[in-house]
């Protein structure tokens, strides 16, 4: 990926930062919100969320071999995420069908209760 990323680019002073490691199943990262990503007083903005769930769906793509661009993200928010406390993202491949992969990820707070979750369908760039 890239280093300027607004999602997961070390370089990129102004975004979220990421660090984005792989798993068996797919990929994860721990998330600290910063407060600027507030909406809401001391919640994260939607679009925020959907921002962190839409890279780990392209992400868990990437570590398969595929490079991609998300044609549809559909996001369910369950709950509030709260700036500054931790929470747990996941991304996963469900299937890959020719140009088209279909991909899921989430986010889940310290009790492991979902915050909020996406499936997506992604367009391989290459």
């Amino acid at each position: 990926m890239d280093d300027r990323c607004f999602a997961c680019g070390a370089a990129n002073s102004n975004g979220l930062q990421l660090q984005i490691e792989e798993t068996a199943d797919g990929v994860r990262a721990v998330i600290r919100p910063p407060k600027w990503s507030q909406g809401y007083k001391e919640m994260v903005h939607g679009g925020i969320i959907s921002t962190i769930l839409d890279e780990m769906t392209v992400w868990a793509a990437f570590k398969k071999g595929h490079r991609c661009v998300t044609a549809e993200l559909t996001v369910r928010i369950k709950k509030a995420m709260k700036v500054a406390e931790e929470y747990l993202a996941t991304g996963r491949v469900l299937r890959i069908k020719h140009r088209l992969v279909e991909a899921e990820s989430e986010i889940t707070d310290r009790d492991n209760e979902t915050v909020a979750f996406a499936r997506a369908k992604l367009i391989k760039i290459q």
